[in-house]
């Protein structure tokens, strides 16, 4: 398992001045208590930075097609969604899913919605440019899964 994040929050953490690092400390003790319980040798890769550098070096280092579930839930900025959304396609196996966590989530902002602060508009341009190597995993909440049928 490959687990990526800045562990300084997004754009809606920091305007609120929230610090993050009782999270990443939180996610390390999850994740040692979780590894020295698994029953098969579980192995988790914590990779500390942006998504897209971090994506763009497992591309260069696992290789395209090497991974079988890619959940996508780092920012709730459309770019970033966008990108996190090409970058984790390209390293999908052919069959294997990927997840988009808070599909209808929006910023209660000041002068109303922002599309470009939201992950749907960024989700939805992603679906719409590769609709025809994707089938549809059927949910009743927040998020939404494709299967990766082609290249």
């Amino acid at each position: 398992m490959h687990c990526i994040d800045t562990w300084e929050g997004g754009i809606e953490h920091q305007s609120r001045g929230l610090n993050l690092s009782d999270v990443e400390k939180r996610f390390d003790k999850n994740i040692s208590i979780a590894t020295r319980s698994s029953s098969i040798g579980a192995s988790v890769h914590k990779h500390k930075g942006t998504s897209i550098s971090k994506l763009a070096s497992l591309i260069a280092d696992e290789g395209a097609g090497t991974f079988d579930f890619i959940y996508v839930d780092g920012s709730h900025q459309a770019p970033d969604v966008i990108s996190d959304a090409i970058l984790g396609f390209n390293l999908l196996k052919v069959g294997g899913v990927i997840g988009f966590d808070d599909y209808l989530w929006s910023e209660a902002l000041p002068y109303g919605k922002d599309p470009l602060r939201m992950p749907k508009f960024a989700i939805d341009s992603f679906i719409n440019i590769y609709i025809r190597k994707l089938d549809f995993i059927a949910t009743g909440n927040q998020q939404l899964y494709v299967t990766k049928k082609s290249e």
